[in-house]
């Protein structure tokens, strides 16, 4: 038996555990997984399921509560920034909410939302609502170094921190339109922006 663990710094693959020779390590793995926590095996707990049909999950961003309407953004591949951007829901108002994970500590993954405080009212640009650190237990921020027992060479510095940034949506795509008024205005701003 290998375990291998992913994040978004990379992987580690665990010396074998030979199964035959060392039943209870492999119990141990197994209980883990199965009886475990979710966190344990790497769930964010600040996303949850709902209960509601046009409902996809939940997210908390601090106090808020946000309802998860579709994914508008997934990024794919084992190493990289993890981002997914939800279309939300909140009070009956929609947000975007971009949960990602950020290259660097506390000190460095807020340049994002200090740039988007920084742009606030320029036209075209996300209006910036809120942001946080998620946190997997009281006071302690969730990043991948916290999950290495060792550091190699291939992975010192590189870990990332999980951020959830909530924005006010600036547009809607094309084939969202509301009335077949708003589709042709659109269709003649294209024609006089060429």
């Amino acid at each position: 038996l290998h375990v291998h663990v992913h994040d978004h710094s990379g992987g580690i693959v665990t010396p074998e555990i030979n199964i035959h020779e060392n039943p209870d390590a492999f119990k141990y793995v197994m209980a883990c997984i199965i009886f475990g926590r979710r966190d344990c095996i790497g769930f964010d707990l600040t996303n949850t399921d709902a209960e509601v049909d046009d409902v996809i999950g939940q997210i908390a961003v601090n106090e808020n509560v946000y309802n998860l309407l579709k994914v508008i953004f997934c990024n794919q591949g084992l190493v990289g920034r993890g981002t997914i951007c939800y279309l939300a829901r909140r009070d009956g108002e929609e947000f975007i909410i971009k949960d990602h994970w950020v290259k660097g500590d506390k000190s460095v993954v807020l340049n994002e939302v200090e740039m988007l405080k920084a742009l606030k009212n320029i036209p075209g640009v996300p209006q910036y609502v809120e942001h946080c650190l998620v946190e997997v237990e009281l006071g302690k921020v969730d990043d991948t170094q916290m999950y290495r027992q060792k550091i190699y060479n291939s992975t010192q510095g590189v870990y990332r921190t999980d951020v959830h940034l909530v924005l006010k949506p600036r547009a809607r795509p094309l084939h969202e339109f509301r009335t077949r008024k708003e589709l042709v205005k659109v269709l003649r701003d294209i024609v006089l922006s060429k």
